[in-house]
């Protein structure tokens, strides 16, 4: 289990935004927290559905779950149907983010937003400021260049 950024750590905990980012790719999810971190949020990283599902059973709180569709182990959509279907995380907003997104398919899913791959970071960041608003204290970080997947 990967640990809490550095920036999760120092912040306090009540004064936050809790966001866990379940994504295999490991360049795009350290970006996401790296950015998000810088943005005043709380991130917490998983690798994969299963390593998420571990944080979900021992955290206090996340506000937001960013889930990319094709995870090793469990995968994103497999994800989605434990948070529905928990009484705990049912209601906490979802953030489908995929290189793979059949539009069509994943209309019907119980999500809040579909983020396409590539995308640009400041997407991502209005999607979850809209989602689940600013933090308390926010750095002022540039986030206009955009992140490409393979998958």
């Amino acid at each position: 289990m990967p640990s809490v950024s550095e920036a999760a750590v120092r912040t306090d905990h009540h004064s936050t935004k809790d966001i866990l980012i379940a994504e295999d790719d490991d360049a795009i999810r350290e970006i996401l927290e790296d950015v998000l971190s810088s943005a005043g949020y709380r991130v917490i990283g998983a690798s994969d559905g299963l390593e998420a599902l571990d944080w979900l059973s021992i955290v206090q709180k996340v506000d937001l779950v960013i889930v990319d569709i094709l995870l090793p182990r469990l995968g994103g959509l497999e994800l989605i149907k434990h948070l529905r279907v928990s009484d705990r995380w049912a209601s906490t907003p979802i953030m489908i983010l995929s290189a793979f997104a059949d539009l069509e398919r994943y209309q019907a899913l119980p999500v809040e937003v579909i983020q396409v791959k590539p995308f640009h970071l400041a997407d991502v960041l209005r999607h979850v400021q809209r989602l689940i608003g600013a933090p308390r204290a926010r750095a002022q970080r540039p986030c206009g260049s955009a992140i490409q997947s393979d998958g």
